[in-house]
């Protein structure tokens, strides 16, 4: 990784010690059962409220109309990820891709117990989630898969086509975490933490090789101008 790409690594890896750092702060405040966690999640559930309606009919629930287009819509980004990053020919990028997918579902499997915070219960009175409600690893899998998109475009920074990528694929983080909160999946809370944990494993990944927008080219220019010298 030369020239740009290089500069951009530290900036990168900075954020991903940030994120993780806010996120041991709210695992904590979590974990102690913070007035402030509360609040902000009173909060959040009655702005969405306002917003979507009530929580009931088809859509709360395990199994109901926001657990399901959660889920769509966390398929699509990662499978929509992979397949921009093979048809690019982008395979180490793909490769990290999955192994950050791999390695945030071990750490969310371990933060959950660590935390030990239950599901909520769902408006429709019926049982809540047996499993541990931090972090939220559909939030924590988008936010990560947009990462690294973001990441392989990187030689395309300022332009229309980045802008308009980074605001669907954070429209498409945002409608996920809202999914989980609407489908008294996770707190709100839990979604934050989610974003926190994709943003920490994303932007360690994105340094690696084979994820740098600019590497490609400058390789390219690099293995032309060798072979002009030898002709």
């Amino acid at each position: 990784m030369t020239g740009a790409g290089a500069r951009t690594a530290p900036r990168l890896l900075v954020g991903s010690a940030l994120s993780a750092a806010a996120l041991t702060v709210l695992a904590v405040l979590v974990a102690a059962g913070s007035d402030a966690v509360g609040a902000f999640d009173a909060g959040a559930r009655e702005l969405a409220a306002r917003a979507f309606g009530p929580s009931a009919g088809p859509w709360p629930g395990a199994g109901g109309r926001a657990d399901l287009a959660g889920s769509t819509l966390l398929a699509v980004l990662v499978v929509a990820a992979l397949g921009v990053l093979l048809v690019r020919r982008r395979f180490g990028a793909a490769l990290w891709l999955l192994g950050g997918l791999t390695a945030q579902f071990v750490a969310e499997t371990v933060l959950g117990p660590l935390v030990g915070r239950a599901s909520p219960v769902p408006a429709d009175g019926t049982p809540p989630d047996a499993g541990f409600s931090f972090p939220s690893g559909h939030a924590a899998s988008a936010t990560l898969a947009v990462v690294v998109l973001v990441a392989v475009a990187r030689a395309r920074t300022g332009t229309p086509l980045w802008w308009t990528c980074l605001g669907v694929g954070a429209l498409l983080v945002l409608a996920v975490g809202v999914t989980r909160v609407i489908a008294d999946a996770h707190h709100p809370a839990d979604v934050v933490g989610g974003w926190l944990l994709g943003l920490t494993v994303g932007l360690a990944v994105a340094p690696r090789p084979g994820t740098s927008g600019a590497r490609g080219k400058s390789g390219a220019r690099g293995k032309s101008g060798a072979r002009g010298k030898e002709a």
